[in-house]
């Protein structure tokens, strides 16, 4: 091997890694939204209303507006919509943002998981809240049998 077949192939290794490098970069560079859908209690007018909280958390670097949030139902065209005055809202880093949602109103609904949208379109899903719903509605009917 001469020597300028080792710099070429040291070349060639370099820009393998500079290249690599800026693909990982690239991808660290963007939003990354988690949903979570939990259980919580809306108090007024003294009386306790269980809701579900749905929260988008940006674990990203870069921010994202968020447009729209909702539950998505076993129909896949069928979207609800959580009609919201805090929406378009800039989600910086490390910054959360909590929309909420009654829980009487998905009564015998089969949701399947909260979302949010952004400005672009994407669609950001929590994990399944299916069985969630399903529990609760079946205690409460439990309770009331009882």
């Amino acid at each position: 091997m001469n020597l300028t077949t080792l710099i070429a192939l040291y070349g060639v290794f370099l820009s393998t890694i500079a290249i690599g490098w800026k693909i990982y970069n690239n991808f660290q560079d963007r939003p990354k939204i988690r949903v979570i859908a939990k259980f919580g209690f809306m108090t007024g007018d003294n009386s306790k209303k269980t809701s579900l909280f749905i929260k988008a958390i940006n674990k990203g670097r870069r921010h994202v507006t968020l447009s729209s949030v909702g539950i998505r139902l076993n129909n896949k065209q069928n979207l609800i919509n959580i009609k919201t005055i805090s929406l378009p809202h800039e989600l910086n880093e490390g910054k959360s943002h909590s929309e909420w949602f009654e829980l009487k109103e998905l009564k015998d609904k089969n949701c399947l998981f909260a979302w949010y949208r952004d400005e672009t379109g994407k669609l950001y899903k929590s994990k399944s809240i299916r069985k969630k719903i399903d529990n609760y509605f079946n205690s409460k009917k439990n309770k009331n049998t009882n």
